[in-house]
């Protein structure tokens, strides 16, 4: 992006200080892209454990780290209190949460991020576009959503909160099915109504991972209250109106 400088290095190997030194606030959002243990690991608790020592060492101010709500263990209604970890991946990104909260730097704040959608990344809304109206895997369960935009908004606000630490919970506080996004999407563009069959194969998501689908509700109180943020999107669907307009729908 214009006005930008980027720098391409491998987080494990390279050698950090080509990033320079003077910064106030440093953004951990890289993802494991797929790839099982190892990604994984690499990505979410090795990573952020060298970013940590990296930045206590060059002066840093604030250090964010992007998680996910996937890291709780239980359904039903959790908040940040509740158990985390218990399984590889969520292991792992809590290790890596972990390191940036036991930095020396003043500022460290781990957010856990929602289901992300926004432009480019709505696989149900261009699933249903192209008439193919069987929604597979589970449809029932709960799902807490966050646009992309808002998700921006919420690192920013993060990186300027009060000195400290902070784990805080990230969605748009409005959960929502599958199955009544999926019913919702096939009103909105018109066309046949969706078919639900638990034995398709579901999103692109659940079909990359073993583990079993969740079901929910992610309380996203603290955010709001502790730094003042609010979604621009109040739920899912008012944050796919202008993706649907925008494909003149």
């Amino acid at each position: 992006a214009e006005g930008l400088d980027t720098v391409s290095l491998d987080i494990l190997k390279d050698d950090l200080d080509v990033l320079g030194k003077s910064f106030d606030a440093v953004v951990y959002a890289l993802s494991a892209g797929g790839g099982g243990d190892d990604a994984y690991r690499a990505a979410y608790a090795e990573g952020p454990a060298r970013i940590a020592r990296w930045a206590e060492r060059v002066g840093v101010r604030a250090l964010v780290l992007t998680s996910s709500t996937g890291v709780y263990r239980q359904d039903g209604e959790v908040d940040e209190t509740s158990p985390a970890g218990g399984d590889g991946p969520s292991d792992q990104l809590v290790a890596g949460e972990q390191a940036i909260l036991q930095s020396t730097v003043p500022l460290r704040v781990v957010l856990r991020l929602g289901g992300l959608y926004g432009p480019g990344r709505h696989y149900l809304l261009d699933q249903l576009r192209r008439g193919e109206r069987t929604v597979g895997g589970r449809v029932d369960h709960w799902i807490n959503y966050l646009h992309r935009d808002d998700a921006a908004e919420a690192v920013l606000a993060a990186c300027v909160a009060p000195i400290g630490q902070d784990v805080l919970n990230v969605t748009d506080g409005h959960p929502l099915t599958k199955e009544d996004l999926a019913r919702w999407i096939c009103k909105r563009i018109g066309g046949a109504s969706p078919v639900f069959d638990a034995s398709a194969p579901a999103g692109p998501r659940a079909q990359r991972s073993s583990r079993v689908q969740p079901n929910r509700l992610v309380q996203s109180t603290r955010i709001r209250a502790g730094l003042g943020w609010k979604p621009l999107y109040s739920d899912v669907r008012e944050g796919l109106e202008p993706i649907i307009r925008g494909l003149g729908l």
